[in-house]
């Protein structure tokens, strides 16, 4: 998840963008689909902008999801529509399966923004203390809620991580996710470095118990 800032449009682009990027927030809708292990991200997409059509009686520009959907309950995907040119993120999951079918929500973020990432990465100060550079713990804790709130679209129980992450390209840590009365490993990885600034990528296992 890429917080970028925004740039100034005409007044009446900007009236008709965020009136139709308004309809979109907060959408939920759903669809059924055929499945024998995935859905291809193509169809994914697809399937999104025609259930995303159906619920708000418009279809987006454009729908683009980064990789096919898993036939399995819980698997979820990342993807990004475009309104008038307004970026939404959008997260697909495979609510159930079964007669070879797979029923897909598909769930609009709360604002808009890049949605594209399959693993938020927010950014996070360097712990200041003696040592090797690295984000606290609790910071990084604090962030990953944060960053998986915004991608599924509700907050965990709790998130708690064993050791501080090294600012290095490639040092992980792992937390552990609390949601619903369920345990789930969370890996998380600095992707990348510059200076103070530290991107992170949240990893949740696929299934509980991590």
């Amino acid at each position: 998840m890429h917080m970028t800032g925004r740039k100034g449009r005409r007044r009446g682009a900007a009236r008709i963008a965020a009136g139709a990027v308004a309809v979109l927030l907060a959408t939920g809708c759903s669809a059924s689909v055929s499945a024998t292990g995935s859905v291809s991200k193509e169809e994914v997409a697809k399937r999104a902008s025609a259930a995303l059509g159906e619920k708000v009686g418009r279809v987006p520009d454009s729908v683009t999801c980064e990789d096919d959907l898993k036939a399995e309950k819980g698997a979820t995907v990342r993807c990004e529509l475009a309104v008038d040119g307004e970026k939404q993120g959008l997260t697909a999951t495979t609510a159930s399966v079964g007669g070879g079918k797979a029923e897909i929500d598909f769930k609009v973020d709360d604002g808009p923004g890049a949605g594209t990432s399959a693993a938020p990465e927010p950014t996070g100060p360097p712990n200041a203390g003696a040592g090797a550079p690295a984000v606290d713990k609790a910071e990084v804790a604090r962030q990953g809620k944060a960053a998986l709130a915004a991608r599924t679209g509700r907050q965990p129980d709790a998130l708690a991580c064993q050791e501080d992450l090294p600012a290095r390209v490639g040092a992980t840590v792992r937390c552990q996710l609390a949601a619903d009365g369920e345990q789930y490993g969370v890996t998380v990885t600095a992707k990348s470095v510059d200076g103070d600034d530290v991107r992170m990528d949240f990893a949740v296992d696929d299934s509980p118990g991590g």
